[in-house]
């Protein structure tokens, strides 16, 4: 291994554990997020998440100007970035959440979890001619196969999967895959949290179109405190926390490197699932979820040639 090489990893090791950290609190919201996916319309439940997690920005983008932890930068290409970004965002979370509503919460997530990684190489490879490594071939078959093993495939049939709404997490996948090539060229222009937030915003107001035939602002006080903290949770953590930390790193690791780490939440999402739905856990479940954290060592292993 070179010295080149030995620094790089060096560095990137505080964002990778953060990232990970990150991919941990997603499979929790799919959790969350299927508890409260029946209580309120999914478009209804879409605005209000993005809305709370654009609110939620402020005080952070506060706080690290203050501190001086990051530097803020901006340009109007960002601005211009973070449109077409907020509208692939809205459209993602309106397919998250259809999905919760009417798929299975665990196996609905390896879906999407599962093949977002998949999307994202081969989309870098068509668009960007990016190439890739054997070894992260050789990652993305084994995060495949392990997502497979952790939904026990061979047990569900075509119209099974179309049947339980499961289909909108694969739509999700791919919607999601395209938000990650949008954004990493978008935080070329503006630091990871100013576009963010831009991109959030933008995501809030596509999201209220859609929300708007169940009037989302005068129905506030329709849903109960068990809605609200789980709303809570899902914006503020997880998206202006956790998904900001996820294009931090997209910034920095680059999109496939990036987008890996997902692997790591279907065993987040399964283990999570099995405790609250009582989905059953299984060997070929907790060989799956090996598969797909081995997956991640091999794509952002640079020992390996």
């Amino acid at each position: 291994m070179t010295t080149y090489t030995q620094a790089e990893r060096s560095s990137d090791s505080p964002l990778i554990i953060t990232l990970v950290l990150a991919m941990l609190l997603w499979g929790a919201s799919w959790i969350s997020g299927k508890l409260i996916a029946s209580l309120a319309p999914a478009p209804v439940t879409v605005f209000y998440r993005l809305a709370m997690a654009t609110i939620g920005m402020l005080p952070i983008l506060w706080l690290v100007n203050h501190f001086k932890l990051v530097t803020l930068r901006f340009s109007k290409k960002a601005l211009l970035w973070s449109l077409p970004a907020g509208v692939i965002l809205a459209f993602y979370n309106q397919l998250f959440f259809l999905g919760l509503h009417d798929g299975l919460p665990g196996k609905g997530g390896m879906l999407v979890t599962t093949t977002n990684p998949v999307f994202t190489f081969l989309l870098a490879t068509i668009l960007f001619k990016q190439k890739v490594a054997k070894r992260q071939m050789l990652g993305l078959a084994l995060g495949l196969a392990g997502g497979m093993c952790m939904i026990q495939v061979w047990q569900f049939d075509y119209a099974q999967l179309i049947a339980t709404g499961n289909a909108y997490f694969i739509m999700a996948a791919l919607t999601w895959a395209v938000l990650t090539l949008v954004s990493q060229q978008g935080t070329r222009f503006a630091d990871f949290l100013l576009f963010s937030t831009l991109m959030y915003a933008s995501a809030t107001a596509v999201s209220y179109g859609f929300a708007y035939e169940y009037s989302p602002l005068s129905s506030i006080t329709q849903y109960s405190s068990f809605y609200w903290q789980h709303m809570l949770f899902l914006s503020v953590v997880v998206v202006s926390i956790a998904t900001s930390l996820f294009f931090l790193a997209n910034q920095q690791l680059g999109s496939s490197r990036s987008s890996s780490f997902i692997f790591v939440v279907p065993a987040s999402a399964m283990g999570l699932s099995a405790w609250y739905f009582s989905e059953p856990l299984s060997l070929p479940v907790a060989c799956g979820a090996i598969l797909a954290i081995f997956a991640v060592y091999l794509i952002n292993n640079k020992i390996i040639k």
